[in-house]
């Protein structure tokens, strides 16, 4: 495990971030909000791109919507924990909907963290860091 971590940190470099969101406005909005937060972002509009781009890339964390066009956040979060290659990423979960249930099941699926929107950017950008601070502490 500590190989993964290892593999997808970037010492003396911007954390990189991937962005799963298929809502345009959105996305552009938190690709804003983490450049700003000093994130170097990616982003993909479905779940399929975004486990693509994951497995052929080095990326320190996931930051995807459960409500996608192919598959939702979920799924993601399943696949990525059962990758050898991805279980050692974070992932944070985000959605409109405030059901307690989405977020106790991202968490049961292995999601590092749940973002209820409307989001506060210091809330993310905070939320962001500490969970790369803490898989980087597994080094």
């Amino acid at each position: 495990m500590k190989a993964q971590i290892e593999k997808n940190s970037h010492v003396g470099k911007q954390p990189r971030i991937l962005l799963i969101e298929d809502e345009a406005a959105l996305s552009k909005v938190l690709s804003l909000v983490l450049t700003g937060g000093g994130f170097d972002v990616c982003v993909a509009t479905t779940g399929a791109h975004g486990l693509r781009l994951a497995e052929e890339k080095n990326y320190d964390l996931i930051l995807s919507d459960i409500d996608l066009p192919d598959m939702d956040g979920f799924e993601i979060c399943r696949r990525s924990k059962q990758n050898p290659n991805l279980q050692a990423v974070p992932i944070i979960l985000m959605s409109g909907r405030l059901r307690e249930e989405n977020e106790a099941r991202a968490l049961k699926l292995g999601a590092a963290d749940y973002l209820s929107k409307p989001f506060r950017a210091a809330i993310v950008l905070t939320k962001i860091s500490l969970h790369i601070r803490e898989a980087k502490k597994g080094l």
